[in-house]
């Protein structure tokens, strides 16, 4: 009796080792997700200003926007894996089993993400919602916004941008910073989306996609990117006007914007390199957290020398 007992501990053992195994595989296959975080975190810093943060909320914040936005990357892979079947590019059971790993998993983490951003409060919840709902119009067949011209851009910036919200309400505060902060995400990720395409152009066109640099050209897609870097750096200096903004955090963040529109040059020279497109949209995910902590520098050094 020792012995099958032994036995099943030791199978159920195995079993929780397989299935840890398996959703690090899953949670390491999209490590991109993070940049949504640094959306987050970056405009809970600016709305907090000289405040000292809650950790306890920014660790909740954190996971509940990672794991929202890792669902909604599994998710997506779910309706590719309809379309593999269709095409028969992998087996059944191989497939099968695959597919309903990644089904659990989506579940399970927006589940988790979901009840995360509710315990912070009912607003950062609501917003959660919100990008759920996007993250099933992005990808549900009867939808499908990732095949369409234009859309597909505009919603994945839209997430870019409600995950900043959630950053804005989990704050407990809620000003034009904040909304100025999500507009400034939802830029960024407007110029990351075509830039990818830029990338996929062969293959989109072998697909028949309609993307931006193949509608409009690589040129003007370039273009639109610099367009976009100037209208942030007109928010920045509404910023500035509006609110107590030091000089030096208006001169930092400027700085940041004109480091991402040297990089988009940069980059536009070598397009057909996909390694340095790939190194480019790395470098601009970053510099979108680069910027609102200059706000947040701004927002401290002109705090510090009015109390001086």
């Amino acid at each position: 009796m020792a012995l099958v007992h032994r036995q099943i501990e030791s199978d159920l053992g195995l079993k929780m080792l397989t299935q840890c195994r398996m959703s690090f595989s899953i949670i390491k296959s999209r490590t991109l997700v993070y940049v949504f975080v640094l959306a987050a975190l970056g405009t809970f810093f600016v709305e907090s200003g000289t405040k000292v943060p809650d950790l306890f909320v920014l660790a909740r914040l954190s996971l509940s926007v990672y794991f929202l936005a890792l669902a909604t990357y599994l998710y997506n892979d779910l309706t590719d894996y309809d379309v593999d079947e269709v095409n028969n590019r992998h087996t059944a059971s191989s497939k099968r089993s695959s597919y309903l790993q990644t089904l659990y998993h989506t579940i399970g983490f927006f589940a988790v993400s979901i009840l995360l951003a509710f315990s912070i409060n009912v607003q950062t919840g609501f917003i959660s919602l919100g990008f759920l709902a996007l993250a099933i119009l992005y990808s549900h067949p009867k939808t499908h916004l990732k095949d369409r011209f234009v859309l597909k851009t505009v919603t994945t910036a839209a997430g870019g941008s409600l995950a900043a919200l959630m950053g804005c309400f989990a704050s407990d505060a809620f000003s034009y910073l904040g909304i100025i902060s999500s507009l400034i995400s939802f830029m960024f990720w407007f110029t990351l989306g075509p830039l990818g395409d830029v990338s996929d152009i062969n293959g989109d066109k072998a697909n028949g996609r309609r993307t931006f640099p193949i509608v409009l050209g690589v040129d003007n897609t370039f273009r639109i990117m610099h367009i976009v870097v100037i209208s942030i750096i007109s928010l920045i200096v509404a910023i500035y006007c509006l609110h107590n903004i030091n000089t030096l955090g208006l001169i930092l963040s400027i700085s940041a914007c004109l480091f991402v529109s040297y990089t988009i040059i940069r980059v536009s020279k070598n397009y057909q390199e996909k390694k340095i497109i790939k190194q480019t949209r790395t470098t601009l995910r970053y510099s979108l957290f680069l910027i609102q902590i200059m706000f947040v520098l701004g927002f401290v050094l002109d705090n510090m020398l009015f109390s001086a």
